[in-house]
């Protein structure tokens, strides 16, 4: 595609312009007219023809693609405004269910109960487990334990221990262990309440259960939903 100086055919085309096209004839001898006429004929050179033409068909090309881009878009944005219309109403269906009668009870505990001057509280049970530890350190007893893993009992604790502190080799089926509990985690519950009711019913698996508060503080998760159940009324209130 040749390169058009559009200056110098607008020139062209604006000293044509002034010629008088319908007595073309009459005014063919005149010098300026016959020099404006010619010159004007040079600037439309079959060459800028086509170049005017070529131009016109990129043009139209990128017309054509933008107005495709554009039925794209439309498209898009109403498939998009189609699924947030269905999303409004998936939300409105959720938020007309009403919430279990249960949730209504966490959230009245949840309003109600002792929080134990704790931010965002989370109840939970903990339990005692023995862990074998180092008898020249920290622990809390110590116990003699048998070949077959089976404890002492009093009487025979007292006569291994005797043994031991004699300097005395205890018979060799005895171990002497010393041991220390640890708390260790069981459940979470949202409210105390939650945790006695767990109690009552697995209490009796666990080794010297208690409840313990810790804090939620700065767990966006569990205070979005801790929130969301002190917001549940129970029904009818």
């Amino acid at each position: 595609m040749s390169k058009i100086d559009y200056q110098v055919l607008r020139e062209a085309a604006e000293s044509a312009s002034k010629i008088n096209w319908t007595g073309l004839e009459d005014d063919l001898n005149a010098d300026g007219y016959m020099r404006t006429l010619t010159r004007y004929i040079q600037c439309h050179s079959p060459i800028i023809t086509l170049s005017l033409l070529d131009e016109r068909d990129a043009l139209n090309e990128r017309i054509a693609e933008l107005e495709k881009q554009c039925a794209e878009w439309e498209r898009k944005a109403l498939s998009n405004f189609e699924e947030c219309a269905a999303m409004a109403e998936r939300i409105e269906e959720l938020q007309a269910k009403s919430a279990p009668d249960s949730f209504g009870i966490i959230g009245e505990n949840i309003r109600t109960q002792d929080n134990r001057i704790t931010s965002d509280p989370m109840f939970c049970v903990y339990q005692k487990r023995e862990i074998v530890v180092d008898a020249d350190y920290d622990y809390d007893r110590i116990v003699w334990v048998d070949e077959d893993g089976n404890e002492a009992n009093k009487r025979q604790s007292r006569r291994l221990e005797l043994l031991h502190e004699n300097f005395r080799e205890p018979p060799e089926k005895w171990r002497r262990v010393a041991v220390k509990d640890i708390d260790e985690f069981v459940t979470c519950c949202f409210t105390e309440q939650g945790c006695k009711d767990y109690l009552a019913a697995n209490g009796h698996n666990l080794r010297l259960p208690f409840i313990y508060v810790k804090s939620g503080f700065r767990n966006a998760e569990y205070i979005g939903i801790r929130n969301w159940l002190a917001g549940i009324r129970i029904k009818g209130e």
